[in-house]
């Protein structure tokens, strides 16, 4: 009888020993909350509610969004990488709050080590477009003005630290032209600009001068793709015109604080396969010029990995380095 109270006694002390997390996490009520640092309003800001409304659903847990802008990502992703309640936070990174902070910021808050993937969502290529009134009809063409030219030639971006900053510099790298920085907040003012005279092209993502484009105003050269877009069928990719290491893209994807039970992390990320595969996200998705990845977690981690293969290398060569 000794015996039998002493195992019982020990059993359960054993238990009480072991860590609560995994069943906790799983079996918890309470709200998790998708921090994402832009703007409310913003495209990544709406399929973040998509994408919370649908893992609410799948999984009968509420999941709230929080955003949590500036400092190009920095703010949100620190919040995240510091949370005391890894079980209740993730945080909706991309290509420049993480993989380009990362690598192009002397000092930052946070490093890629304090994340683990929960899934890949969405990318989006970036396009060389021009305006209409340059006369060019070809990326080939674009090449040889720019070399030929006597000055560099002038192009937008979202400031320092940003893709399409460093999408410039790679175009400035593999065809040996030179080119001048224009640092814009919007879009629109961009375009305004290029039809204006002011800056010979652009960078930026597809949807984002799709109206010129249909205007007869401007005119995409070449996508960063290996695919070519429905929507552009007669816009070739660098990979067509001979250069495929040239699929630079924007990516969006959904990352926990190191501290997530795992047994959390699989049960969200199964959830999000699911949300994505549904119309109404697909929907969003075409609406702000993503295209749906998914997949496991080690798809994300893999994109990190090439990021820094492809973008290390310039970001050393051409000095991109901030603060």
């Amino acid at each position: 009888m000794n015996i039998q109270r002493r195992a019982i006694l020990g059993g359960l002390s054993a238990l009480a020993a072991l860590p609560l997390t995994s069943g906790l996490a799983l079996a918890s009520n309470d709200p998790i909350t998708l921090i994402v640092p832009y703007s409310a309003g913003s495209g990544i800001d709406g399929i973040s509610r998509v994408l919370a409304d649908g893992l609410s659903k799948e999984l009968g847990r509420s999941f709230l969004v929080d955003n949590k802008p500036g400092a190009n990502g920095i703010i949100g992703a620190q919040y995240v990488a510091g949370t005391r309640q890894p079980n209740n936070t993730l945080f909706v990174g991309g290509t420049g709050p993480l993989s380009l902070n990362v690598m192009m910021r002397k000092s930052v808050p946070f490093k890629l080590e304090d994340f683990k993937s929960v899934s890949y969502i969405s990318n989006g290529p970036l396009a060389v477009t021009v305006p209409t009134a340059s006369g060019l009809n070809t990326f080939e063409e674009f090449v040889a003005r720019a070399k030929s030219s006597d000055k560099p030639l002038r192009f937008g971006t979202f400031g320092p630290g940003s893709l399409s900053q460093v999408f410039g510099a790679i175009l400035q790298q593999e065809f040996g032209f030179k080119l001048t920085e224009v640092s814009y907040k919007a879009t629109s003012e961009e375009v305004r600009d290029i039809l204006g005279g002011q800056v010979d092209f652009t960078v930026s993502s597809p949807l984002g001068v799709l109206g010129q484009i249909q205007a007869g105003t401007m005119k995409m050269l070449a996508l960063a793709r290996d695919e070519r877009m429905e929507r552009l069928s007669e816009v070739p990719t660098f990979k067509e015109l001979g250069y495929p290491q040239i699929t630079t893209s924007f990516w969006t994807g959904i990352f926990a604080p190191k501290g997530m039970d795992d047994a959390l992390v699989t049960q969200i990320n199964a959830a999000l396969d699911k949300v994505l595969q549904q119309p109404s996200t697909l929907e969003f998705l075409d609406k702000i010029g993503q295209f749906k990845v998914g997949g496991a977690p080690s798809v994300m981690d893999d994109q990190l990995a090439a990021d820094k293969e492809q973008f290390g290398a310039v970001i050393e060569a051409r000095g991109l380095k901030l603060d």
